[in-house]
């Protein structure tokens, strides 16, 4: 059964006779170090994830053909983990979930296919022919090499070499299709804008040049932004956190940090050889509970260990896996091919921006600054270290090593994090997102000293809500002697979400800087991440985890003053303070990959 491919290994596993049996235990093999590894994500204990990855592989079995059509086999069985699991939280089996999933399906945001019918990627996916579903799923959140990828397919490693991109250009295409036939009928004439402000160079360029009702239909519609996200997304070929956070709802980017962590261990360790088996007669053998307890554990402390058994231990936990005593559960089915609905389309009902007051600030003159060829670098200390491109095998969302983290879940009194700061004016906590800040327009934070070099590598975050849009705001910043090293804020001149940088601490120097994509969604909580890479002399603006424009930019100073939180410093006094809510902000003395954004954006609140 080795030779066979996953589609005819599951068509005949969900048969009967020895034929079904060999077939089963073949793609179970294949599959199992993901599933064991996803269960236990999913479990408190590894006797839990044990059964619960056994009853979903029987479900999946099942199921495979039970909706009369087929799909990859991968993201099948992780699929049937989760709803196996959903299963188990209406009974008392849901003693055996970790607190964190059940918390999960127990409450509002849990979907397991009703929500998830909408999603343009998930009906792109399966709309492709099943061997590219297959082929793009292991390529892109796997990273299996040729060799491994076609022995799913049951082809020959020269067959699957170099045809990823053409496969990820199909999966584009078919999104894009997608797009255009399942569109709301307010949304279908922006579709075609929207693939091409997600194509362009310049992309805000190309959007506010074609249509002057784009700005007012992002603000209002989140299909439509989540659809310039995606494509965005698929243009920058990050296609495998897109798949696994659509084809699996709840820690889909969690297991592709985990997998891509133990691709990139599998192609720069060699593994260890298999011990001596043991003559027989000679010492004890391990009971199956044991053993398959022990390679559980591994799973949960070091989820990329898995490939380290040995073929005597992965056969043992094979067969526990398959003789796991359970029922069998049922779930509900993804659909292949949902409606695109406009239910998250507001038109006139949506967030309005609160009555602007009178700003206590000067408004400073924003005339179009000419992008100059970037600047030679002066002399200066070595670069900082360039960021891994490759996801360590991280247990939480949160990324770690920040030199500042103010959360301000303390109330007012107290910054909650370190290091420490004050609050100057009228600056108040609020009990949302588990604590927050609300600002008025006078008030804001800032540390005792520097928390950067603004001249070298950085990256700044914070959960933003805007509620009004009067005026400039800035939302981060740290003081030069005139003006701040930087600008992280709301420009009132673009509608637009806003990163600057000047070349001296000067009004009078030009700015380099990057705008989003679409206006601030005003009164939703949106993540702003400002990265600074000094090496590559690169500007970056990612909103909500997605890059949006990047300019370039030459370190030429560094500014020395405290950092602030609310405001930002112009013509040498406060100035740009901000109107709305301000939450979890981080400050990183490195230029954050794009994964690690990606993550920053998914943490829950105070993670």
């Amino acid at each position: 059964m080795s030779g066979f491919c996953d589609l005819t290994l599951a068509r005949t596993a969900a048969g009967s006779g020895p034929e079904a049996d060999a077939a089963g235990r073949e793609l179970t093999g294949r599959h199992l170090d993901a599933a064991l590894a996803y269960a236990a994500r999913c479990t408190a204990t590894p006797q839990g994830a044990a059964l619960l990855a056994s009853t979903a592989n029987r479900t999946a079995v099942r199921d495979f053909l039970g909706n009369g059509s087929e799909t990859a086999w991968r993201p099948h069985v992780l699929a049937a983990v989760l709803r196996t699991a959903a299963e188990w939280s209406r009974d008392n089996r849901q003693e055996r979930l970790s607190a964190e999933l059940l918390e999960w399906l127990t409450g509002p945001d849990a979907t397991l296919g009703q929500e998830d019918e909408q999603s343009l990627l998930l009906m792109a996916f399966h709309q492709l022919p099943v061997r590219l579903r297959v082929g793009l799923w292991h390529t892109a959140v796997e990273q299996d090499g040729p060799e491994t990828v076609a022995r799913h397919l049951g082809a020959e490693p020269i067959v699957v070499q170099g045809w990823t991109p053409a496969v990820e250009e199909k999966f584009r295409n078919t999104f894009i299709a997608v797009l255009d036939e399942y569109a709301a009928p307010a949304c279908r004439p922006f579709t075609r804008i929207l693939v091409t402000a997600s194509e362009a160079n310049h992309r805000r360029a190309a959007v506010t040049s074609v249509s002057s009702g784009l700005d007012e239909h992002l603000a209002e519609c989140f299909d439509c932004s989540d659809a310039l996200r995606d494509l965005s997304q698929l243009r920058e070929r990050n296609f495998g956190p897109l798949l696994a956070e659509t084809l699996i709802p709840w820690g889909g980017f969690r297991y592709f940090s985990d997998r891509s962590a133990q691709a990139s261990r599998a192609r720069t360790l060699r593994q260890p050889a298999p011990g001596p088996v043991p003559e027989p007669g000679h010492g004890t053998r391990p009971s199956r509970g044991v053993l398959l307890t022990g390679r559980l554990r591994t799973v949960r402390n070091n989820p990329v260990a898995l490939g380290a058994l040995s073929a005597g231990a992965a056969l043992i936990v094979l067969g526990a896996w398959l003789a796991v005593p359970g029922t069998e559960e049922t779930g509900e089915q993804v659909a292949a091919r949902p409606q695109f609905s406009d239910r998250r389309y507001s038109g006139t009902d949506g967030p309005a921006a609160s009555t602007p007051g009178p700003s206590p600030e000067t408004k400073r003159d924003k005339t179009p600054i000419r992008k100059d060829p970037p600047r030679e670098k002066p002399p200066g200390p070595k670069p900082s270290p360039r960021p891994s491109q490759s996801p360590p095998p991280v247990r939480t969302l949160a990324v770690p090593g920040a030199d500042l983290r103010w959360d301000f879940d303390d109330g007012r009194g107290r910054v909650g994090g370190t290091p420490g700061g004050r609050f100057v004016g009228d600056a108040r906590s609020s009990g949302q997102r588990e604590g927050s800040m609300e600002f008025g327009g006078t008030g804001y934070v800032q540390s005792d000293g520097p928390v950067i070099d603004t001249a070298r590598n950085f990256t700044v975050s914070a959960w933003v809500r805007l509620t009004s849009k009067s005026t400039f705001q800035t939302v981060a910043g740290q003081d030069g002697t005139n003006v701040s090293g930087f600008f992280l804020q709301y420009s009132a001149d673009d509608d637009r979400w806003r990163l600057a940088m000047g070349h001296a601490d000067s009004v009078d120097e030009d700015e380099c800087d990057a705008l989003s994509l679409a206006p601030p969604a005003v009164g939703r909580w949106q993540l702003l991440t400002a990265v600074f890479d000094a090496d590559d002399d690169e500007l970056l603006l990612y909103v909500d985890g997605s890059l949006q424009e990047m300019d370039e930019h030459s370190p030429a100073w560094s500014a020395g003053g405290p950092f602030s939180v609310g405001r930002g410093k112009w013509e040498g006094a406060p100035s740009d303070r901000f109107r709305g809510g301000i939450d979890d902000v981080r400050v990183y003395d490195r230029a954050l990959a794009a994964w690690e954004v990606a993550a920053l954006a998914k943490a829950r609140p105070n993670a």
